[in-house]
């Protein structure tokens, strides 16, 4: 089966096109610079020179495809000028839809992410549950509108829906979207890490293969203008904490007061004034690190017949490759 992606040289993007792949897929992966792809180097992969933000490449690559995963997006909090967010997040998933009517894909899976429900007070948030606070930053924001052009397009007869993954770590590229996993890196390597310094906050970790296992269960089992929060478990810091530390001994980890956290995300855009280099994090991407994100996988689990790997064994998997990787390297 012809199948197109975008987003393959991503995090979760690329793990799927592998899976797809190996599984006899022919995939279509839309790349912008085609000769520094090795990461997609399969003979059932081909590669499409194009950006979701040019409608002729893209239907160009999904010619010929039954199945559409649009993973392709702008993943950070902050960008200057913020309408670039917009322009890819938002613009380019129209142009996706747009394709995929006309050139009459079967499926469509659309990955978006939890940060559109906000955060969780006293229990984790399902796909029904209403967001109740604003928008502090643009890319959540943008996410959020690209769904809505998602569950329009499903409403006029595109078979189109949504999978919301959480907070995704595991083996893989090192992208902005894998920061736990750079994290634990680090500790390997002796670096201290710095994590917020409030140790009952809780927020919502999936392991990298249940979320790419997740996305085809979708598009197989998935229903047109649904949702579904591909997700882990539920873990405090403090039992994040427990668990590294148990895991790398000697690993150095520093809770930060949120006061402290903000004063360096805004040293991070001053940086950035001077050099250009995009900041980690900004004082109003703080707040969400030190708030609840909770979240519950069961319409995934009772749907999609989802599966979720335990938090202590993902990590304990995470950290194996990342010494084997490290190895191969001596």
């Amino acid at each position: 089966m012809n199948t197109f992606i975008t987003g393959a040289t991503g995090y979760i993007g690329n793990q799927l096109a592998w899976k797809l792949a190996e599984s006899g897929h022919s995939v279509h992966a839309l790349v912008r610079n085609p000769e520094v792809t090795r990461v997609l180097d399969h003979p059932n992969i081909t590669l499409f020179k194009g950006d979701v933000n040019d409608l002729s490449s893209v239907k160009k690559a999904m010619e010929g495809c039954a199945q559409v995963y649009h993973l392709a997006a702008l993943a950070r909090l902050w960008a200057k000028p913020s309408n670039v967010l917009y322009k890819t997040n938002v613009d380019g998933t129209r142009n996706i839809l747009d394709a995929a009517v006309e050139t009459r894909v079967s499926k469509l899976v659309y990955t978006s992410s939890t940060a559109v429900f906000g955060v969780s007070i006293n229990k984790p948030r399902s796909e029904d549950d209403p967001r109740t606070i604003g928008f502090n930053n643009d890319y959540d924001l943008s996410k959020c509108m690209a769904e809505k052009l998602v569950l329009d397009y499903a409403g006029r007869g595109l078979h189109a829906l949504i999978v919301n993954p959480s907070r995704v770590y595991g083996p893989g590229i090192a992208t902005y979207s894998n920061p736990f996993t750079r994290f634990l890196s680090a500790l390997l390597r002796g670096s201290p890490l710095i994590i917020p310094k409030c140790p009952a906050v809780v927020a919502n970790y999936a392991y990298i293969s249940d979320v790419v296992d997740g996305h085809v269960l979708a598009m197989y089992s998935g229903k047109a203008g649904e949702r579904y929060i591909l997700g882990g478990e539920n873990v405090s810091y403090r039992e994040l904490v427990s668990a590294v530390t148990e895991m790398i001994p000697g690993g150095i980890v520093i809770p930060m007061p949120k006061t402290f956290m903000k004063i360096a995300g805004g040293l991070q855009i001053v940086r950035y004034h001077i050099t250009k280099r995009h900041p980690s994090f900004t004082p109003s991407a703080i707040d969400r690190y030190y708030t609840n994100a909770a979240f519950s996988c069961q319409k995934a689990i009772s749907d999609l017949d989802y599966k979720i790997t335990p938090f202590r064994q993902g990590i304990a998997n995470t950290i194996n490759e990342l010494k084997k990787q490290k190895n191969a390297t001596t």
